[in-house]
């Protein structure tokens, strides 16, 4: 079988983590036999770049599209491969279309992005078959657009066992080269609207004036368009000192992150949280996650099983989740880590492969 990979964001080696997913998920068709002629876009450090990339994107999309022939155009991220899709398809109808959604695509982030939802809808509703996240993810799209074609989940390339897994607390300390003696309450996203940063940074603060972050410190990966908002309320709150905080991270230095957490925060008020693969790493290494009651979540968290979960927004009561955590007892916690990690285990790449497989048919 021979598949076109259609696609907005792929890694690179100046941005590896730049839609790894898109590329792991590439990865487990190529070992089903599978072979790729890929049209993506890298990452751009700047506005003309940028648009010069999606000008030949577009060109390379439809000019593929019509002159060689695929037995699969496969796309992720309907937003900004809507358009020359559509005009593709037009061009060639036989053209056998895979979409692959993902949160903005229904749910967008920006008002600009909002133009695209009649593109967005015309794709999916010409797709042969539609790939979504999760299940929370299926039922949005289907309300959302009353498809009745085909629609199938496939987790986002899922956990790959060999990246996250995990370690010793105090050897993944030293790796990140943070000291081991403090435990550590941890986020890992982007700083921008939605992720819930702020509701992290308040509810530590609530704990702080509690006097119940003595020998803990919050340990912060991630950068974004509201950073300096960040720095304000790191400042007002005063919490700088109780803060660790590193900007983007290989994949691999992630997997230290993670398992030199005590607790892993998921504070995301994202209809379009589609799945939330951190939540999953942070799993994988162990670390029970304290997860806002929303979106992908509900697919994999498990209240007072493999973590807690919280009502969306409610800084209030993350921070009685973090102290009812650090408050169990240890053979509770232990019960509690092993519980993430069998639940990560489902999300693994040789777990979920033969879904993937059986959705192309190879």
């Amino acid at each position: 079988m021979k598949v076109h990979l259609i696609a907005n964001m792929y890694p690179s080696k100046q941005h590896p983590n730049y839609g790894v997913f898109v590329e792991n998920t590439e990865k487990i068709l190529a070992q089903s036999g599978v072979t790729f002629d890929r049209t993506v876009v890298t990452k751009q450090s700047s506005s003309i770049g940028k648009l010069i990339a999606y000008a030949s994107h577009f060109i390379k999309v439809i000019g593929k599209s019509v002159f060689r022939k695929y037995d699969v155009t496969y796309v992720h991220y309907a937003t900004h491969n809507s358009i020359p899709v559509l005009i593709a398809k037009k061009l060639n109808k036989n053209m056998v279309v895979y979409t692959n959604v993902h949160g903005s695509d229904v749910v967008p982030e920006f008002q600009k992005r909002q133009k695209y939802q009649p593109y967005v809808k015309r794709l999916l509703e010409v797709s042969d078959t539609v790939i979504t996240p999760s299940a929370y993810y299926k039922q949005l799209v289907q309300q959302k657009y009353g498809l009745t074609n085909r629609i199938e989940i496939f987790p986002s390339g899922g956990i790959n066992k060999h990246t996250f897994y995990e370690k010793e607390t105090k050897l993944a300390c030293q790796e990140l080269e943070i000291k081991a003696a403090y435990s550590y309450i941890g986020f890992v996203g982007r700083i921008d609207r939605g992720k819930g940063w702020d509701v992290y940074l308040k509810a530590a603060k609530l704990l702080k004036e509690q006097g119940k972050l003595e020998n803990h410190k919050l340990l912060f990966i991630g950068d974004g368009l509201e950073k300096e908002s960040f720095d304000k309320l790191v400042d007002d709150y005063g919490l700088r000192e109780d803060l660790v905080h590193f900007p983007l991270l290989s994949q691999q230095k992630l997997n230290s992150v993670y398992n030199s957490m005590t607790v892993f925060c998921f504070p995301t008020m994202r209809e379009g949280e589609s799945l939330g693969l951190v939540g999953l790493e942070a799993m994988a290494c162990g670390t029970p996650v304290i997860g806002s009651r929303m979106a992908g979540l509900l697919d994999y968290m498990k209240h007072s099983r493999n973590g807690f979960l919280f009502e969306p927004g409610s800084a209030e009561e993350l921070a009685g989740c973090i102290n009812t955590y650090m408050e169990l007892p240890e053979a509770a916690k232990l019960s509690m880590k092993e519980e993430a990690k069998q639940t990560a285990a489902a999300y693994e790449v040789e777990a979920i492969k033969p879904r993937l497989s059986e959705i192309f048919s190879v």
